[in-house]
């Protein structure tokens, strides 16, 4: 077997947890740039497919998984569960391939910066790395919060929000008689609060959810609330995204990437 590439290589010397969450560039943009190649249906997909990722396979292992995500969020959900069960079976004969692929499985079903994204087969990947004995709680545990995260605010449920506050700390309320745009923002990442801007032109009332330290900038239209368990309903390290609810308080657009934030940036808040 040749070597394993430098990339695998870091990815094994990070600390347990974080070498699972890191998402390189390299393959978030793999991902967002492939084209859908593949023309085998799912359920065949790794059929007679050695999976095993070695430095010289290393970009054609990527590419082919990549072309393999796009076509599991283009099937019934039950096909897609089979056809990913198919591919972690496979894997678990060799461990260091397991850790890659999982790398990028958290890569293009749960970044939102991923077209593949889809809570439901991020929630049968990480149930998965529980069951099949290759990771160790410390490595799957942060996964599975990130799963739960991600079912909270889907589309057709109800809103679940923290407890909020107001800016001067007191306990505050939201009253729903219209749909309402939420954006969660960090506001202590200067581009980030240009999302608020990027927002702008979303129908409906305007409710920023904030956390850092820094004083909410002065956007017309936009209502500021904080929380101290804001990390317990959101992946803060997403920020900025947004969601919508309607006036009955179910949500009608789930986690979203804000689109072209940093086109607002201005020179006094990069």
């Amino acid at each position: 077997m040749a070597a394993v590439p430098v990339a695998i290589h870091l990815f094994f010397i990070l600390s347990p947890p974080m070498r699972i969450l890191s998402i390189t560039i390299f393959t978030a943009a793999a991902l967002l740039l492939s084209g859908c190649a593949g023309n085998d249906s799912v359920s065949k997909f790794w059929n007679g497919v050695d999976t095993t990722v070695t430095e010289d396979n290393y970009s054609q292992a990527q590419d082919r998984f990549a072309d393999f995500a796009e076509l599991t969020v283009a099937v019934p959900a039950k096909q897609a569960s089979a056809a990913l069960d198919k591919l972690l079976d496979k894997l678990t004969s060799d461990e260091v391939s397991y850790y890659v692929y999982s790398e990028w499985l958290v890569a293009a079903y749960h970044s939102l910066l991923s077209p593949c994204r889809n809570p439901e087969l991020f929630a049968r990947c990480v149930e998965r790395f529980r069951k099949d004995g290759i990771m160790n709680e410390s490595e799957y545990a942060p996964l599975l919060e990130l799963a739960a995260k991600d079912k909270l605010n889907a589309a057709g449920t109800e809103l679940t929000l923290p407890l909020l506050k107001d800016a001067s700390g007191e306990p505050a309320t939201l009253a729903f008689s219209q749909e309402t745009v939420f954006a969660v923002i960090n506001l202590d990442c200067a581009t980030c609060v240009s999302a608020l801007s990027a927002l702008a032109d979303k129908p409906g009332k305007h409710v920023a959810l904030c956390f850092g330290h820094t004083p909410a900038p002065e956007i017309p239209g936009w209502e500021y609330f904080y929380s101290d368990s804001m990390d317990e309903i959101f992946d803060l390290d997403a920020a900025p995204f947004w969601f919508t609810a309607g006036a009955d308080g179910i949500i009608v657009t789930p986690y979203t990437r804000v689109p072209e934030y940093n086109r607002f940036a201005t020179p006094q808040n990069q």
